[in-house]
């Protein structure tokens, strides 16, 4: 420590570290600081997830004074803490790398020593603040919990996109244009039927988020390391998911074979597809956008998207999409991230995932840009995005759609042999006579 700055010494059995004064961690979230850290991202910027384990925290010292594992006076001090904590988001204290290996073990120590200083009195960090748990129920519980939480909060905002696209829709529904196959032009088609398919494909992936949230509300607190609930009484395994329940306000529930939660991580595997295709989904939307608007001249031209800044540095006047570009990036970075939720699935020990602390973490992270991106497509480009009916009605009147107008009176044959014998013009002439007859 630097002359002129107080400090404590704390001790373990590597020996001792200096700690500056005013922070609340000890001494082996020191330790992990100095040999865990690799991605730059601290605990404290998943405020979700720390909020969901001072929630683990605070149940599990509710339930051990009813099971007399703690004082009431211990059990108290870490409840106010905890509370304290919960009620100041001030988690600045939070200092290990997110990311970090071990299983989660940084993720709760840190916790364990913050709580326990700000609980004070003679309350331990392993002893006290975590007893009856291990890194393991614990972490997998709070990311549960955590994820469930950002999974709801990113419904609001898939939901506000789907409204967004329905409006397009609506607005759009009596503008015809002309739709392409194999990125040909086949028949006429309004652009409000085009934007519908887009509105159902958005609520159905929506649908399937919704249908897979409550799968979160399954833990294994009471669990302990392996599964077996081994260093947790019977009365705490009993009462703890219940206790939870009233502390979190989630209908919880305790997992049915706590064996296979500590192997598996194959929820968050399933959840991360999910967003996945929510991702994907985007990309085809966004590349569509990007063609049917793009010229001015030379393009297709069929769309205007809201401009809100210069598209070159080098060419004057130029407006390229890059609301559409941007949310496409952000479904690449996505999508990447849900490969190393598969990696932390497949690479699974024997008889504990210690990766499931860094699938978690990684699927918070989709789920914060998915729902950044679903924002950023809905409010500065499909709200007031517009059509160009001028350049509409002239392809819906192109050649391809007039051939189809044809069929209705004349067999495919019959119109292949016209297509190679008038102009565009006489087959006008020709349609405007059986129609009109």
């Amino acid at each position: 420590m630097s002359e002129g700055k107080a400090s404590r010494v704390e001790r373990d059995y590597f020996g001792e570290v200096e700690i500056p004064d005013g922070k609340r961690y000890g001494v082996l979230t020191v330790r992990a600081m100095e040999n865990l850290s690799f991605s730059g991202e601290l605990l404290a910027q998943k405020e979700s997830f720390i909020r969901a384990m001072l929630e683990v925290k605070k149940a599990a010292a509710m339930m051990n004074m009813r099971t007399a594992e703690l004082s009431e006076a211990k059990g108290q001090a870490i409840v106010r803490a905890c509370d304290a904590l919960l009620d100041a988001r001030d988690y600045s204290d939070f200092v290990v790398d997110a990311y970090h290996g071990g299983g989660g073990i940084a993720t709760n120590v840190n916790v364990n020593e913050v709580v326990a200083h700000v609980a004070g009195m003679t309350v331990r960090a392993t002893e006290d603040v975590n007893a009856s748990q291990s890194t393991a129920d614990a972490c997998h519980t709070a990311l549960h919990i955590a994820l469930y939480r950002e999974f709801a909060e990113l419904d609001v905002r898939l939901l506000g996109l789907v409204d967004v696209t329905a409006d397009v829709t609506a607005r759009f529904a009596e503008i015809e244009t002309i739709s392409r196959t194999c990125m040909q032009d086949a028949m006429r088609i309004r652009q409000g039927e085009r934007f519908s398919g887009y509105t159902a494909v958005l609520k159905r992936r929506r649908d399937k988020i919704r249908m897979e949230m409550p799968r979160l509300l399954t833990v294994n607190l009471g669990k302990t390391v392996l599964g077996s609930g081994v260093g947790a009484s019977d009365a705490y395994r009993d009462g703890i998911t219940a206790c939870l329940r009233d502390v979190t306000g989630l209908p919880l529930v305790m997992t049915a074979n706590g064996f296979d939660t500590a192997q598996n991580v194959d929820l968050l595997a399933d959840l991360a597809d999910v967003v996945k295709l929510y991702a994907e989904t985007l990309i085809k939307f966004c590349q569509d956008l990007r063609f049917l608007s793009s010229g001015p001249e030379a393009g297709v031209g069929e769309l205007i998207l809201p401009a809100f800044m210069a598209g070159s540095t080098f060419f004057p006047g130029k407006v390229n999409p890059v609301v559409p570009e941007t949310v496409m990036q952000g479904a690449f970075s996505i999508i990447g991230k849900i490969e190393t939720i598969h990696l932390c699935y497949r690479h699974s020990d024997t008889d504990l995932n210690v990766f499931e602390h860094m699938a978690g973490m990684t699927l918070m992270e989709a789920i914060a840009e998915l729902g950044a991106i679903t924002d950023l497509l809905g409010e500065r480009c499909l709200k007031d995005i517009t059509a160009n009916q001028a350049k509409c009605a002239e392809y819906a009147n192109a050649l391809i759609p007039l051939v189809v107008d044809l069929k209705a009176h004349y067999s495919y044959t019959e119109v292949q042999t016209l297509l190679t014998t008038k102009t565009k013009t006489e087959l006008v002439e020709i349609l405007k006579g059986v129609t009109n007859k």
